[in-house]
């Protein structure tokens, strides 16, 4: 199903219209997008016994994931010992490379 069918049932049911037929071509055809009668239709009968505003009520409670300054920091320490790792592996390379002629 394509996204716009579900925005434009959105945007009717946020604005407090009718989610008919009718008002979901109009919607899709104000922004140059041709309906299709079939995704229409298809749209209409997954809404049946659905409630949009149990949905949108839903999707909103869950909370953003708090980051504490602590886990920043450690994440930046972690970096930079693994920079410090890799510059030391690469001298030890170089020294090898040396013994070689390289």
């Amino acid at each position: 199903m394509g996204l716009e069918y579900i925005y434009a049932v959105w945007l009717l049911h946020e604005a407090k219209k009718e989610i008919n037929a009718d008002n979901i071509k109009k919607v899709l055809t104000s922004v140059g997008i041709e309906p299709n009668d079939a995704m229409v239709n298809a749209v209409l009968a997954s809404l049946q016994g659905v409630d949009l505003d149990k949905i949108k009520e839903e999707s909103l409670s869950f909370a953003p994931v708090q980051v504490s300054p602590q886990q920043v920091e450690q994440k930046k320490e972690e970096k930079q010992e693994k920079k410090v790792e890799e510059k030391k592996e690469e001298q030890a390379l170089e020294g090898l490379a040396s013994l070689f002629g390289f």
